[in-house]
């Protein structure tokens, strides 16, 4: 949010409203004050009118108990002497329906009109006059409902595009933390054991500085991740850096072929062509799926990725056989297939996930709209 809506939003929920319209009516009345009879009375009403109308900004009921007891001892001065303070309860009104008092502002508006029309029908001398001043007093406390109700609908929509954007922040923040900070850190953890255990049975087959360099690797990306985490946290911002699909499928690629995977990667499409927010979806979706594949699959087993574009969708399936039947593959509910999941729901695609003679598919399908090798 920039500071200059924050400035907004402060100055219009601090009562500045309800007390720059009260006190633009007492001025007014003060301008045309000429003493004479009642006149000092009139005035003191005025300013305990307006007076409660500026304090509805803070207590409601208490405002709008004043603004109804000054409006109705105006209403008994005579008719020269009733100024603008004559419209504070519509002040009352605007403030009570903006802050969702609509208890108050409905007993202030039925008091108000009723006091109103009195006041009008006191100087009619025609039926016509009457029926005139009931249309036009429904008129004047009509509007301030519709602007109270107006800025209430406003402020509600804000508050939801504020929830929104924060919402859309933690997933982010929580799907970067799955699907890149605690996997290395898993990572490392089972590498570095597995080479302390090889180390003290004296496995020559174990490279000490290959695994260190890997550790390394993985703790520098790991550092970098949280960086970003960091950085969006600190500037609100609903997303963090792109992905690209293509990098994401050769460094998972290369990232198996390390731990003794053979990926094969079959396309029909030219994946560096991809639009930026389906490569950025896609990319994190293989990111955390080439992730599960290297925790939970079999690396003796061959594993598949393919990528086949259609005329109106594009399909990523990953396959692969698991390591162990009670270690079949992540749990269907897990955080890593719900961040997939909202990942293509978020550009209006699907995933699907299925375990199948020891085999563990994930399969996202996203819409397109492609016009000859063009894909949007």
């Amino acid at each position: 949010m920039s500071s200059r809506t924050a400035t907004l939003r402060h100055y219009l929920g601090s009562g500045l409203v309800e007390v720059g319209l009260a006190l633009m009516l007492v001025v007014i009345d003060a301008i045309g004050f000429r003493p004479g009879d009642g006149a000092v009375a009139a005035i003191l009403l005025s300013i305990l009118t307006c007076a409660g109308a500026a304090f509805t900004a803070w207590y409601p009921r208490i405002g709008a108990v004043i603004t109804c007891v000054g409006f109705t001892g105006l209403a008994w001065l005579p008719n020269g002497l009733v100024g603008t303070s004559l419209y504070a309860p519509m002040i009352v009104i605007l403030s009570c329906a903006w802050h969702e008092k609509f208890w108050t502002a409905s007993a202030t508006t039925l008091w108000g009109y009723l006091i109103s029309l009195w006041l009008s029908f006191r100087n009619a001398t025609a039926a016509a006059e009457q029926i005139q001043a009931i249309i036009v007093w429904i008129g004047f406390y009509s509007l301030p409902w519709l602007i109270g109700l107006a800025l209430r609908n406003t402020q509600l929509y804000e508050r939801r595009r504020l929830a929104t954007r924060a919402e859309a922040q933690r997933r982010e923040i929580a799907a970067e933390l799955h699907d890149n900070v605690t996997h290395d850190l898993s990572a490392i953890v089972t590498q570095a054991t597995a080479a302390q255990n090889a180390l003290n049975r004296g496995d020559a087959d174990v490279d000490p500085a290959k695994v260190l360099a890997d550790i390394a690797s993985r703790g520098s990306r790991t550092a970098t991740y949280l960086h970003n985490l960091m950085t969006l946290m600190r500037v609100a911002e609903t997303s963090s850096t792109p992905a690209s699909f293509s990098r994401e499928l050769q460094d998972g690629a290369e990232r198996l072929a390390t731990a003794g995977f053979e990926l094969e990667i079959y396309t029909d499409h030219d994946v560096d062509a991809l639009p930026s927010a389906i490569s950025d979806a896609l990319g994190k979706i293989t990111r955390e799926a080439l992730n599960n594949m290297e925790q939970y699959g079999d690396p003796a087993e061959p594993a598949e990725t393919t990528v086949s574009a259609g005329e109106h969708r594009i399909a990523v399936a990953f396959r692969n056989a698991t390591s162990q039947e009670e270690h079949a593959g992540p749990r269907q509910d897990g955080l890593g297939i719900v961040g997939m999941r909202e990942r293509a729901e978020a550009i209006g695609g699907t995933l699907e996930t299925r375990l199948s003679d020891g085999y563990w598919s994930v399969t996202v399908s996203i819409p397109i709209t492609r016009v000859g090798d063009q894909i949007s």
